[in-house]
C-alpha cells in the first residue's frame, strides 16, 4: 500500500463541505491493535510533553524522555563527518559527500545505542584516504573519530532524561503508558494508545498499541490525502478499505509480536501529525463496518492508481481471488459489456492472421525467436494476396534463419520492385542504409514496415517473427480497409448479441451526413485494449499499445478500431470479429499524476541490476511474453548477450524499478546499434490490484457513494459489522 501524491491541479480547488456527522446507532466495541513502528533499531526514543510511566513489571519510571537501547559494550572507533541529533540532517550531510567526492569511501548513517545521536560513518578504504583534520579542511566542520558502543548480552538498558541508565533483565519488554493529557511521542513523532519496547536481535522493536478506529485516523488521510482528494465517500472507502485490511492477521509480522507494520508494505500510518478532520468523519461515520465476502472477511487489497483498470489476483501474485479481478476505473452505468475470445499474441498477428497468413504454432512467447525464409515468405504472400498487390516468386535461396538485411532483399523481391526503385510512403530515407549499406533494408525503414527500435539494425542478425508480422501489419494498416476506425453512437444488447452503431472515420472525405455502420457480435471476437502511456514534453508521444483482453465495456462516445469479416451493408449488421477500445481516456483515475509517469533508465545499469539476479549480460531486449486483463505485463522476458531471464508478476517492475506493470519499454540505441538507455513509459502506481484510491475519488466526484465504490472494485462483496 501506498500514499497517493498531489493530483492534476484544476482538481485541487475544491471545497469540502461536511453535514453534521450522523452518530452510529451503536458503537463498535474497542479493539486493540498492535503497530510495529521500528524493528531491530539501534535504540528507541520515547517522549511525551508531560510526565508518562515506564513500565516493566512492578517496577515503573516517570520521565518526560527515555532513550532506550540494548546493553552495549567498547565498540569501536570510526570517522565519520560528524555526529547529529536529527538523523534528516545526518543523511544530509551524508549526501553531500557523496555528491561532492562520487569516488571517495562510502557514507552511511549509524546510530549510537548510547547517545541516541546520528552519524555519518565513512567506511574504511584504502584506496582513498581521508582523515578528521583534512575533512575538517574541505567543508565538514563537524568531522571527527567517534566511538559507537556494541551491543551486548541480552538486556535493555533505559536512559531516562537526567537520571542513571537502569538496566533491565534479560527477556524483559517495557511498557510505556500516554500521559493523562496529551500523546506519547516515539522519535518526535505523537502516537495514540502505549508503546511496548522489546529486545530484538542487536536492538530494539518499538510497538504502538491503539484502538482500531483511533489508529485509522493516522492511516487514512496517509494512503487518502484529504487536502488533495477531498470527497468523503471516498474516504469512506478508503476506510473500509483499511479497517478490512487491518483485521487480516499476517503471520510475518505475528511472529515478531505485532499485527501490521507502519510502512507502504502494509499500510502507511503516520500517527496524530497525519490525522485530518474530514477523514476522522469518514472513519466515523462507518465505525465498525468492514467488507466480507462469502462470509469471510476479505484482503482488501489497494493500489494509489490503477492506469484505468485494475487487475487479475492471478496476474500479480500467485492464486486467483474472486474479488480482485479486473474492472475498468470507469462506473458501470452507461455501458455495455461485450465478450471476446483471448487472442494469443499481439494485434499485428491478429492482423496478418485476418489476411490469412499461416501462423499456426505461433504465439507470443514464440515471437521473439528468429523466422525462417518459409515463414517470412507465407506472411508477405499472404498480405500481398489480401491487399491484392502484385506478388513475384522470390529466387531459390537456403532455408533456415533469415538475416535481417536477406529479409529485407526477400521484402523486395515479392513486391516485384527492382534493386533500384524509390522509396514509396512516409518516413525517414533509411539513412546509410539506403545509400551505402543494404538499400532494401533501408527502404523497409523508410517505408515505416520495419522498427530499428527492437534489436537494431545488423544486416547479418537473424529477423525475429515479431518483426516480420510487423512488416505485413505495417502493409495491412496502410491500406486502410483492413482495419476501420469510428465512434460509438448507440451501444446495446439484443438476443444476446451486442449490437453497436458507428460513426465511421471517413479520414477526412466531407459528408452531408456522417456515416453510420452496424456492427454486431455473439461473443468470440478478438477484443484488445489499447493503453497511450504518458506524454512528456521534449519528447516524441510513445505508441499507443494495443493489448488482448477477454472483455470490454464500450460506451457511447468511444472510439474504436475493427475488422469485418464483409463490407458493410446499409442498415444491415455486420459480424466483427476483431475490435479495439481505444485508450480510455474518461479514466476515474485520471485525477492523480500517477495515473501515467514515464522512467529513463540507463541501460549500463539496468542490466547490472539485472545481473545480480542471474548473470545474462548485456540487456539488449524486454519481451512480453503475457498480458493481463487490464494489459499489464504478465510474463517478461528480459534478453542479455550471454543469456535471458524470465520474470513474473511482481518481479517485474521491482526488478526494473517502475512503479507499475503497465508499461511499454522503447529502447534508445547509440550509432553502432548498441541500447545506451531505455525509455518506459506507462500507467498506474502500485500492484493495481482491488480498490483504486485514486479511481476512487472520481467515482466520488461524479455522485457514487462509498457502497457504490466499493461494489464496484471488489465485485460480490457485502459490507456487515466486523467481528
Amino acid at each position: 500500500m501506498s500514499a497517493l501524491t498531489s493530483p492534476s491541479t484544476r482538481y485541487l480547488l475544491c471545497v469540502a463541505i461536511l453535514a453534521p456527522a450522523p452518530a452510529p446507532a451503536q458503537a463498535p466495541a474497542p479493539r486493540e491493535i498492535r503497530i510495529g513502528l521500528a524493528d531491530a533499531v539501534p535504540a528507541a526514543r520515547i517522549s511525551a510533553p508531560a510526565p508518562f510511566v515506564l513500565r516493566a513489571g512492578e517496577l515503573t519510571i516517570e520521565t518526560t524522555d527515555a532513550l532506550i537501547a540494548p546493553e552495549t559494550g567498547p565498540g569501536a572507533s570510526v570517522l565519520a563527518l560528524g555526529s547529529f541529533a536529527d538523523e534528516a540532517r545526518a543523511r544530509e550531510v551524508a549526501a553531500a559527500f557523496r555528491e561532492e567526492r562520487p569516488d571517495g569511501p562510502a557514507v552511511r548513517v549509524r546510530r549510537d545505542p548510547e547517545t541516541g545521536r546520528h552519524l555519518a560513518v565513512l567506511s574504511p578504504d584504502p584506496g582513498a584516504a581521508a582523515d578528521a583534520p583534512s575533512l575538517r579542511a574541505a567543508g565538514f566542520p563537524e568531522a571527527g573519530t567517534f566511538r559507537i558502543p556494541a551491543p551486548a548480552g541480552e538486556a535493555l538498558v533505559v536512559r531516562p532524561f537526567g537520571g542513571s541508565p537502569i538496566r533491565f533483565a534479560p527477556g524483559v519488554s517495557l511498557t510505556a503508558e500516554p500521559p493523562a493529557s496529551g500523546f506519547l511521542e516515539w522519535e518526535g513523532r505523537p502516537y495514540r494508545g502505549s508503546f511496548t519496547v522489546s529486545r530484538s536481535g542487536d536492538g530494539v522493536t518499538v510497538v504502538n498499541r491503539a484502538n482500531l478506529e483511533e489508529y485509522l485516523f493516522g492511516v487514512v488521510p496517509r494512503e487518502l490525502p484529504p487536502d488533495l482528494f477531498p470527497e468523503i465517500e471516498a474516504l469512506k472507502a478508503q476506510a473500509l478499505a483499511a479497517r478490512t485490511y487491518a483485521l487480516t492477521p499476517r503471520d510475518a509480522y505475528l511472529r515478531r509480536g505485532y499485527d501490521l507494520c507502519a510502512g507502504p508494505a502494509c499500510q502507511v500510518y503516520g500517527g496524530v501529525a497525519a490525522e485530518h478532520p474530514l477523514s476522522t468523519a469518514a472513519i466515523r461515520q462507518t465505525a465498525g463496518e468492514a467488507i466480507f465476502h462469502d462470509g469471510r472477511l476479505i484482503d482488501a487489497l489497494y493500489t494509489a492508481s490503477c492506469g484505468g483498470y485494475t487487475e487479475n489476483a492471478e496476474n500479480v501474485f500467485s492464486n486467483p481471488t474472486p474479488y480482485l479481478v479486473a474492472r475498468a476505473c470507469i462506473r458501470e452505468g452507461g455501458g455495455v459489456r461485450l465478450d471476446g475470445a483471448p487472442a494469443d499474441g499481439p494485434l499485428d498477428m491478429a492482423l496478418v492472421r485476418l489476411a490469412g497468413a499461416p501462423l499456426s504454432g505461433w504465439d507470443a512467447a514464440g515471437l521473439s525467436g528468429p523466422a525462417t525464409r518459409e515463414e517470412a515468405a507465407g506472411v508477405l504472400a499472404a498480405v500481398l494476396r489480401w491487399l491484392g498487390l502484385a506478388s513475384c516468386e522470390p529466387e531459390p535461396a537456403p532455408g533456415g534463419e533469415l538475416p535481417l538485411g536477406a529479409f529485407g532483399r526477400l521484402a523486395e523481391a515479392m513486391r516485384c520492385r527492382e534493386p533500384g526503385a524509390p522509396v514509396l510512403g512516409p518516413g525517414p530515407d533509411g539513412g546509410e542504409l539506403a545509400r551505402e549499406g543494404d538499400p532494401s533494408l533501408g527502404r523497409l525503414l523508410a517505408e515505416g514496415l520495419l522498427d530499428p527500435s527492437e534489436r537494431g539494425l545488423d544486416p547479418a542478425r537473424p529477423v525475429s517473427r515479431r518483426e516480420v508480422i510487423g512488416a505485413g501489419a505495417a502493409l495491412l494498416r496502410r491500406d486502410g480497409t483492413l482495419f476501420r476506425r469510428g465512434q460509438i453512437r448507440e451501444v446495446a444488447v439484443l438476443d444476446g448479441w451486442v449490437r453497436i452503431n458507428i460513426e465511421e472515420d471517413d479520414g477526412g472525405i466531407a459528408r452531408e451526413e456522417p456515416r453510420m455502420v452496424r456492427l454486431e457480435s455473439g461473443g468470440g471476437a478478438l477484443l484488445f485494449r489499447e493503453i497511450r502511456p504518458t506524454r512528456t514534453p521534449g519528447r516524441d508521444d510513445p505508441p499507443p499499445l494495443a493489448v488482448p483482453t477477454g472483455a470490454l465495456r464500450l460506451r457511447v462516445g468511444d472510439f474504436v478500431r475493427y475488422h469485418a469479416a464483409a463490407p458493410p451493408a446499409a442498415d444491415e449488421p455486420v459480424p466483427f470479429d476483431l475490435l479495439v477500445l481505444e485508450d480510455l481516456g474518461d479514466a476515474e483515475d485520471r485525477f492523480s499524476r500517477q495515473s501515467s509517469w514515464f522512467v529513463p533508465r540507463n541501460n549500463t545499469d539496468l542490466s547490472a541490476a539485472v545481473n545480480e539476479v542471474k548473470p545474462i549480460g548485456r540487456i539488449v531486449a524486454l519481451e512480453p511474453l503475457e498480458f493481463g486483463a487490464s494489459g499489464r505485463i504478465v510474463r517478461l522476458r528480459i534478453v542479455g548477450t550471454a543469456g535471458s531471464l524470465e520474470l513474473r508478476g511482481l518481479r517485474i517492475r521491482r526488478l526494473l524499478g517502475l512503479a507499475e506493470n503497465l508499461f511499454r519499454a522503447e529502447p534508445r540505441r547509440d550509432e553502432d546499434g548498441g541500447v545506451t538507455e531505455w525509455w518506459f513509459s506507462g500507467r498506474g502506481w502500485g500492484h493495481g490490484l482491488g480498490l483504486c484510491q485514486a479511481g476512487a475519488y472520481g467515482m466520488a466526484a461524479a455522485g457514487a457513494d462509498y457502497r457504490a465504490i466499493l461494489a464496484h472494485y471488489y465485485p460480490g462483496t457485502e459490507i456487515r459489522p466486523a467481528p
